[in-house]
């Protein structure tokens, strides 16, 4: 946005710059154009000098030949012809006229022969004369004709002063002008113009700047010289007509603005100043009846702005605003009958939005551990997000979700409360939840008057308790507390009925689960029981082999639910020696290669005989890999680094620190720093490297811990 002074700057600058430019090509073109015209006249003053010297040097020419054929007739005659002497071969034979003694021998008159020169050799003042060697009444005339061709140099209208010089450079004539003068007085021309085939530049003596080019004319060389100021004006007066239109055209535009300013710009100004008023005006009001009042007082100040307007097409626009600011009042009725229906639409938007919003993350809670409840995980610290989200999305005092036992609901997880002291478990027939488990939903707006009610907190004033069943079975518990009075919400309860839902899921299945789990750690008990008794492995052996791998996996940073299952399957490893025949395994004496080659094979039987059961996933995985080295001299399949599972990498210590611990009837047992010494350094048979770095450090630097576990579980005598 730019304001008309600013854009007249502009183009008025625009428009100087545009003529001095204008005038200064103008100036060059017309310096350009004045040089060519010189050289043109020069051309033609040249061509003409030329002729006229030639035909002055012919009429000499006739005055010397009379003078030899009558020489004491006209000894008075023809005073320009100063020169005259017969030659006979290069020496003088007679000399009529001139100074130059009779017999003299004269070189280089061959050069001379038909050709005019300019010579000052044959004259005793020194003046320069028109010398040649012609031939006339049978004889041979060396002829001197005197130098003066100011006749001859008549420059007209041309403004140029000539100089004429030799072809050596000394000047012979040159014009009375102050560049003329310069040049008779220095006796020569520069080089650079002699020699030059363009205009150039030059000062006289008196710093006269000048423009000079040179000629050739009869052997001679012509100097035409024009002083700079005659350049100058003539350029200026061929630029006349240019700088006359800038000229014109400046004041053309400031009349323009001296108009503008005068008759426009007033009008222009107090309209600018109406609007903005206008504008603050209207941006102030706050009500129907103010915009109206304002509306009215805008209208009659534009009448009087109206009526004062000079120019038709302001009175035109103050027209048509006026008309658009009483159409803007009758819409503006209907814009706030619709505004007001509009806020009321965004309030019921905005609260359901926030319903929404809030539904949406804890149904987004609830659906992360109904996933996981379905993958088999365990998720109770997601069930705790999902009672801290449910309690800030409804703005609760806290939540609690309890899972029933027998007849007791015990909390799972919690939250709020101000997180004091976690719930105690309370009696299925004695409770408020107990009666939601039995009876369903209850909403108790007022819990100091709700049957069988146990204060959770003293703050609590309303209570929401849903009963928690999972395939007709009741499973636990919902409670949600506020610390407000509040009505029963069917908004809130539809949040809630998928939450709950969920939960009871979760803990069914949770329930299940352990059911499930604590019958497979008897079912793995009783069968490393019959693995006992069938190859005489004690209970103290099968407990230590556990707890090693027990702790070393917590200690690697496995987790606890991976530490305490493995300390259960490990007790399995040698679940495969069942089906090696008892007399092998009952052997005092070494065994032979194919009865080794027997045993070796024991870890690929207890892997068929765990079967493909997903819970026993593991303890497949020990009895495969239980005798795998790190270095891929180990058995069944040689694994070797990384291929091996890190229970197998667990068990392959704990089971041969055991084995170097523990007496068997063809050995006696190793002490423990016996046991250290062999496993860290070796001793041929077990080698470091035949274990995981990661496991081996450990053992390094808590070996001690595995002699501790050895002594508390050692076997009776």
């Amino acid at each position: 946005m730019t304001s008309f002074k600013r854009l007249f700057v502009r183009w008025f600058g625009l428009v100087v710059t545009a003529g001095f430019l204008l005038v200064a090509l103008q100036g060059v073109y017309m310096f350009q154009s004045q040089l060519s015209e010189w050289q043109r006249r020069s051309w033609i003053f040249t061509e003409n000098l030329s002729s006229n010297l030639v035909r002055h040097l012919d009429s000499e020419l006739v005055k010397a030949s009379y003078i030899a054929s009558v020489p004491y007739k006209a000894e008075t005659y023809f005073p320009d012809v100063e020169l005259l002497a017969r030659l006979l071969g290069d020496q003088v034979d007679q000399t009529f006229r001139g100074y130059i003694p009779t017999g003299i021998a004269l070189s280089g008159m061959d050069q001379l022969e038909g050709l005019w020169q300019v010579s000052s050799v044959f004259n005793p003042d020194g003046h320069p004369q028109f010398v040649t060697v012609r031939e006339m009444e049978g004889s041979r005339y060396l002829i001197g004709v005197r130098m003066d061709p100011s006749p001859l140099l008549v420059t007209g209208e041309m403004g140029a002063s000539p100089v004429l010089a030799g072809r050596d450079g000394r000047v012979i004539w040159a014009d009375y002008g102050p560049v003329g003068r310069h040049f008779a007085a220095r006796g020569w021309v520069d080089a650079g113009f002699l020699n030059g085939s363009t205009w150039g530049r030059g000062r006289t003596a008196q710093g006269l700047p000048f423009w000079a080019r040179c000629f050739e004319v009869q052997n001679m060389r012509l100097l035409v010289t024009v002083p700079e100021r005659q350049v100058l004006l003539n350029a200026i007066r061929g630029s006349l007509i240019p700088i006359l239109m800038s000229l014109a055209m400046f004041l053309l535009l400031f009349a323009f603005y001296r108009l503008w300013r005068d008759q426009v710009m007033p009008d222009m100004g107090e309209i600018s100043d109406f609007f903005r008023r206008m504008e603050k005006a209207l941006a102030g009001t706050r009500c129907p009846e103010e915009l109206s009042n304002v509306i009215d007082s805008l209208s009659e100040e534009m009448g009087r702005k109206m009526e004062r307007c000079r120019l038709e097409e302001f009175h035109a626009m103050l027209s048509g605003v006026a008309a658009a600011m009483r159409v803007l009042w009758t819409q503006q009725e209907e814009i706030n009958a619709y505004g007001e229906e509009v806020a009321a639409m965004n309030a019921s938007l905005t609260e359901s939005n926030e319903i929404l919003r809030k539904r949406e993350q804890i149904w987004g809670q609830t659906i992360q551990v109904a996933n996981l409840v379905r993958s088999g995980y365990q998720a109770p610290d997601e069930v705790a997000r999902i009672a801290e989200t449910i309690r800030e999305m409804l703005s609760a005092f806290g939540v609690v979700v309890d899972r029933l036992e027998g007849d007791t609901l015990i909390p799972v997880a919690y939250s709020g409360y101000d997180q004091g002291l976690p719930p105690e478990p309370v009696k299925l027939d004695s409770s408020l939840i107990g009666r939601a488990v039995r009876e369903g939903l209850i909403w108790a707006e007022d819990v100091s008057k709700a049957e069988g009610y146990l204060p959770l907190h003293e703050a609590v004033v309303t209570e929401v308790v849903m009963g928690l069943s999972h395939m007709g079975r009741p499973v636990g518990g919902l409670t949600v507390s506020f610390t407000e009075r509040r009505r029963r919400d069917e908004t809130l309860l539809e949040t809630l009925v998928p939450v709950a839902s969920v939960l009871a899921g979760f803990l069914d299945a949770s329930k299940s689960r352990q059911e499930i789990r604590e019958s497979y750690y008897y079912l793995a008990q009783k069968l490393q029981e019959i693995t006992g008794i069938y190859h005489n492995e004690t209970e103290e052996h099968l407990s230590r082999i556990g707890t090693y791998a027990s702790r070393i996996a917590m200690d690697l940073g496995r987790t606890e639910t991976e530490a305490e299952e493995i300390g259960i399957f490990a007790r399995l490893h040698d679940i495969g020696k069942l089906k090696v025949p008892h007399e092998v395994l009952s052997k005092p004496s070494g065994l032979t290669r194919d009865e080794f080659e027997l045993v070796k094979r024991h870890t690929v039987w207890g892997a068929e005989i765990l079967g493909e059961a997903e819970w026993l996933a593991m303890a497949r995985r020990i009895c495969l890999t239980h005798h795998e080295k790190w270095d891929g001299s180990g058995y069944p399949f040689g694994l070797a680094g990384v291929q091996i599972p890190w229970e197998g990498r667990v068990m392959a210590l704990a089971d041969i620190y055991d084995a170097l611990r523990s007496r068997r009837a063809y050995k006696e047992g190793m002490s423990h720093e016996e046991a250290v010494r062999v496993i860290l350094q070796g001793d041929g048979r077990t080698m470091p490297e035949h274990f995981a770095p990661e496991v081996l450090e450990w053992f390094r630097q808590n070996h001690l811990v595995m002699d501790a576990i050895f002594q508390r579980f050692k076997d009776r005598d």
